[in-house]
Parts: structure tokens; sequence; C-alpha cells
């Protein structure tokens, strides 16, 4: 490799995982020697994004794995990849829920990479390492090495949250409303939109036609803001999260970097010791959900506590740098710069 490591991140929505991408890349680009590219595949051609940057490294993902990727890899002998990989598993049969499954034509162009080039170094999911054995255990037999990369908070993005008296409230919550989201968003949070003894702003790209606390949208740059702001933020997972226990969204890591106090749904992961353990607050049933609400409402010593701790939880196990650590460690790369901005994180 060169004096500088050239990494291209394949993203092809603004989704949880594009920010998860961005977070990846803003971590790179902190380091000294590393120079990282976010590739829009839907927008710009496979070859000339590798051939316009030459990557040494290539982060992607096996469901959107071409022909043409295939190609430009095998055109690079020194490179390294490693891509997300969709659930392949003996856990995930029920069609119930809209889980990203990996499909036949998937699989063969994993393999089909695999003869060509030797790659990839490894496949990921951001699931708990203990949920792969369920969730990705087809692919194990497949001799492809699987690793669990959770989400993170980008301490790039997210650092300097403040208070902004135009965004407190007493539940801040950033999303967007969709049917399938919407089974669960409809039973713990929209209801209490009707009480108006709470003050609820909520911010999303697309308008919450349900409730009257819909706020518009909100630029990235104050998203940490607002959850420095609100006395509670309220985490809702997809309906599969909670019946299997391995989806842990996105949004935990980031609010509780900012400071935030995060209330949850009960996703059974969550409280594994590795992710944050007895340090987040979740409730089972909407009722208990509720419950919370108010309880913290009324104890805000105990609410500022809690957050702490959780916060202390993240910055030590769950920034974009510790992610980066992993990715690197995966594919053979030993980067000692990565200790000193982790210590460095505030």
């Amino acid at each position: 490799m060169s004096d500088i490591t050239k990494v291209v991140i394949q993203s092809d929505n603004r989704n949880a995982h594009y920010y998860q991408r961005l977070a990846w890349a803003n971590a790179l680009n902190s380091l000294p020697n590393y120079e990282a590219k976010l590739w829009w595949s839907n927008e710009v051609t496979a070859y000339d994004m590798f051939d316009r940057y030459n990557p040494d490294i290539f982060l992607g993902q096996t469901y959107n794995l071409t022909n043409p990727i295939i190609k430009c890899i095998k055109e690079r002998p020194w490179i390294k990849v490693a891509l997300r990989a969709g659930d392949w598993g003996s856990q995930i049969t029920d069609d119930r829920f809209r889980i990203l499954k990996a499909t036949d034509e998937e699989k063969r162009l994993v393999e089909e990479l695999r003869e060509e080039t030797g790659q990839p170094e490894f496949l990921h999911i951001h699931y708990p390492e203990y949920a792969l054995e369920n969730t990705h255990d087809k692919w194990k037999e497949t001799g492809v090495p699987v690793k669990s990369i959770m989400m993170c908070a980008d301490v790039n993005s997210y650092g300097g949250a403040q208070f902004t008296s135009t965004l407190a409230c007493d539940l801040g919550f950033v999303g967007g409303y969709w049917p399938y989201k919407g089974q669960v968003l409809d039973k713990y949070l929209l209801p209490l939109c009707n009480y108006r003894d709470l003050n609820i702003k909520i911010f999303g790209n697309q308008p919450w036609t349900e409730t009257d606390r819909y706020c518009g949208t909100l630029e990235d740059s104050n998203v940490r803001h607002l959850f420095a702001s609100a006395k509670i933020c309220p985490n809702l997972s997809e309906p599969h999260a909670q019946e299997y226990g391995y989806d842990i969204n996105e949004r935990i890591f980031k609010t509780a970097f900012c400071g935030g106090f995060v209330i949850s749904d009960h996703v059974e992961g969550m409280k594994h010791g590795s992710v944050f353990g007895e340090f987040l607050v979740t409730a089972k049933t909407p009722e208990e959900f509720e419950e919370q609400i108010y309880y913290y409402l009324d104890n805000e010593n105990e609410r500022k506590v809690e957050a702490e701790q959780l916060r202390s939880v993240v910055v030590n196990n769950h920034t974009n740098f510790h992610r980066i650590e992993e990715i690197l460690d995966g594919l053979g790369i030993q980067e000692p710069k990565i200790k000193e901005y982790q210590r460095a994180i505030k």
C-alpha cells in the first residue's frame, strides 16, 4: 500500500446505514494516513469510481455486489474487501417481518468473488456478536468469516451538542414514519402525542400526518442539539427487532453521545453486556413506556445520572473510531493511532 491508504465506502440510500458509513469515513479521514470516499453506486459506475480512486480497501454490501465490482476488485490484487451481508441464518425465517435476507443471486456473486479474488476478508452485520450463530450461520458454512460491526456514535458529526432553547421539549424525536415502523410508533409514541401536558417535538424528512406534533425537517447539524435539549429522547425499533432482539438501531448510540436521556422499547440485545448492559432504560410494553416517561420527567437528577452513565458506555466502546478499529482488524491492519483518537474523545 502507498503512504496514504485509500478507502471506498459504497452507499446506496440516505438511511441509517448511510450515516454509519459516513461515520466510518469521518473516522478514517481523521487519521493522518487514510483517505476515505463515499461512493453513491446508484449514480457513479463501478468502473468510474475504482479507476478514478484506485482504492486499497473497499467496504461494500453483498446485496449491492455486481459483476463490474467483482471485475474491478479482480484487477486490483492488493485490495482488501469487507461486505455488509444480508441475513442467511437458521432463525430468520418469518415472512411477517421486513428483514434484509440474502438472495440466491447475492450468495452466488459472493461465491464468485471468493473464487476469482479470494475476497472478501470478511462479511459483517450490525447485530451483536452472539446473534450471528442464528442470523448468519449459513454464511459461515461457506467459509467466509462473519463479524459483528455494531452501529456507533459518529463523534465527528455529533460532538459539541448544546442545549438550545428553541429545541427544548419533554420528548424529542427525529425520524420518519412509514407503515412498517408505524406498527411500533402507533403503540408507543403517537398515543403520547394526544396528551397536551407533554411538550413533544417530532422532526423528520417526511411529514407525520398522524399528529400535529410534527415540526418539519431538522438540519443534520442541529440533530445533536435536539438530543441535548429534550428531557427525554424516545428510541423505538422496528417490529422484527422487538421479536428477535438483534437489530439495535443507530439512534441510541448518537443520542447517548450527545448527552440525551434515552428511553427505548425493549430489544433483548440492547441489554447484553457487550452493548449497553444495565445502563439503558427500556420498556417492554407501551404502558410501561408511558410510565417510564412520566417517572423520569419528574426525576431530573436520576435522568441526568443515567444519561451520563450511558454516554460513558458509548464513549468507551461504541464510537466510529472503535468501529474502524474493528474493521481494520478484520482486514489484518493494525493502526495504533486509533487508540490516541479514542482516548481523546470527550
